[in-house]
């Protein structure tokens, strides 16, 4: 197995760019070797790099793009060289405006997993509290805003792997029944027509919700249409490495999966459950 959506900083301590060290790369990796885990694949924020800065208007994404994203290749590719068993991938937000920017950021480096992720709706934050959306956005136009974006990154082709496809149920209302099923059937149908992954994220046992990213009703219908999957922990800490995957691997045969994926130079190969 491995762990496909894992971050070096902290959540306490996102701007330190002495996390991108070998001392924190070995205790991600032995955080991996301690759950059984075959590899482990840090994605660390495309935000967290001065590249991407030009991308940003709003003064958080401003006050966190100040990490140089050769530093952050070159640690990493540096621990694989020797032998950890890493794979290098980033996680990318897909933004309406200035896509562009965070495409230009990524060109050039052979990396494992590009995962794509939705973070803010109309300058309102999705999983932020500071900025929260839903202090702004009633439940049901957040949704169908998250939604909108969601699918239409799904269908950009930019991404190999889809996160936390239900992401809003852990920081705010949820919307009415209609819209969600609304934004199931939306997200299961763009990921079938892309080829896209989506990933089964234990991130969400963590957060309010207490529940696996994608919930069962959605994982479901993401089964049900031959979305692939892989599985990730989102962990921004080495004991959240590969947390709860036995969880994970339940849901996922629940739904009716017999296989999940795994990532190396973004081609995936199907590993059977168990």
């Amino acid at each position: 197995m491995v762990d496909h959506h894992t971050h070096l900083a902290p959540d306490d301590d996102p701007l330190d760019e002495a996390v991108l060290s070998v001392e924190t790369i070995t205790a991600h990796v032995a955080a991996a070797m301690d759950r059984g885990l075959d590899a482990v694949c840090v994605t660390e924020h495309v935000y967290r790099f001065r590249v991407a800065k030009p991308a940003w208007a709003h003064p958080y994404w401003q006050g966190q793009t100040e990490w140089d994203i050769d530093a952050y290749w070159e640690a990493l590719a540096e621990a694989k060289e020797i032998g950890f068993p890493l794979r290098i991938g980033i996680e990318c937000d897909w933004l309406p405006e200035h896509q562009d920017v965070l495409v230009d950021a990524l060109a050039g480096r052979p990396w494992d997993v590009i995962l794509g992720s939705i973070h803010w709706v109309d300058e309102g934050a999705v999983d932020y509290d500071l900025y929260s959306a839903f202090d702004v956005i009633d439940p049901d136009a957040l949704w169908r805003g998250y939604v909108d974006r969601y699918t239409r990154a799904a269908l950009s082709g930019q991404f190999d792997v889809m996160t936390h496809a239900d992401l809003p149920k852990s920081f705010g209302p949820l919307p009415s029944a209609a819209v969600l099923d609304e934004s199931y059937d939306a997200i299961a149908d763009a990921l079938a027509e892309a080829g896209c992954c989506a990933e089964i994220s234990t991130a969400g046992l963590r957060k309010a919700a207490r529940e696996i990213y994608p919930g069962p009703d959605l994982l479901s219908r993401l089964c049900a249409r031959g979305v692939p999957v892989v599985l990730s922990s989102d962990a921004h800490e080495p004991e959240n490495v590969g947390f709860a995957f036995d969880q994970a691997l339940r849901a996922a045969a629940e739904a009716g999966y017999s296989e999940v994926m795994e990532f190396s130079g973004r081609d995936r190969r199907a590993v059977p459950l168990g």
